[in-house]
């Protein structure tokens, strides 16, 4: 019998793939780096949102430079949206993440602080215009959500992390006419999987930037078959 069909070579070669799956999360994807932090970064030390991982490469894919962001909970997120669209006003609760964000804070963020309930859910009312995305990460999500679809664009997103915790609230956005769009799995610093998901409604007024997908730890390889 050769040694490929043999249960130890087929234990091997799961520890061999098991310890390249974990080099890809640790290191190419920053989680290393990001528990060494205390805050979510990439692998070079980028801001990024706390949401799944592959929630934040099917963001990456899309031009949100001429588009406005509202934030409830600030953070490596603001400095994550900051670099990539036109405008971004956040709320946070936390006093001391709003010190921290703020003396980093770029000219195009605008950062809220508001330990109250109804002072912090209804901050996006008190904003001019409508925001494109509004993102809800941080405090009395289901509050946040009902005021916040009164403030986005029509043809806006919503992206409501955790979401495996809010089925009320995802089933509500459903209900709306959203398209819920689920992403699960393993993100920056937690030691488990979670959900994020992104609603939309059809059509998408935020285009793609149409850059081939390049999942982090990818074989980087072409199709045979493809022309």
């Amino acid at each position: 019998m050769g040694l490929q069909n043999t249960t130890l070579f087929r234990v091997l070669l799961a520890v061999k793939r098991g310890l390249l799956a974990a080099w890809i999360l640790l290191v190419k994807q920053g989680h290393f780096r990001s528990v060494v932090n205390g805050a979510p970064v990439a692998a070079d030390g980028e801001p990024l949102p706390w949401f799944t991982y592959p929630a934040i490469e099917y963001l990456k894919q899309f031009d949100f430079s001429d588009k406005r962001v509202f934030e409830y909970g600030a953070g490596n997120s603001s400095l994550f949206w900051a670099a990539r669209a036109r405008e971004v006003v956040a709320v946070e609760s936390d006093q001391q993440w709003f010190n921290r964000i703020s003396a980093i804070s770029p000219s195009n963020l605008a950062l809220n602080m508001h330990a109250d309930q109804e002072s912090y859910v209804s901050c996006i009312t008190r904003q001019e215009d409508m925001f494109d995305v509004v993102v809800v990460d941080g405090k009395w999500r289901n509050a946040c959500l009902e005021i916040a679809i009164n403030c986005l664009s029509p043809e806006g997103i919503v992206i409501l992390d955790n979401s495996d915790r809010y089925a009320g609230a995802c089933k509500s956005l459903r209900e709306r006419g959203y398209l819920e769009i689920d992403f699960s799995g393993p993100g920056p610093i937690n030691g488990y999987a979670w959900t994020t998901s992104v609603f939309v409604k059809h059509p998408i007024a935020i285009q793609s930037r149409y850059a081939p997908a390049a999942p982090l730890g990818g074989l980087n390889e072409i199709a045979a078959d493809e022309d």
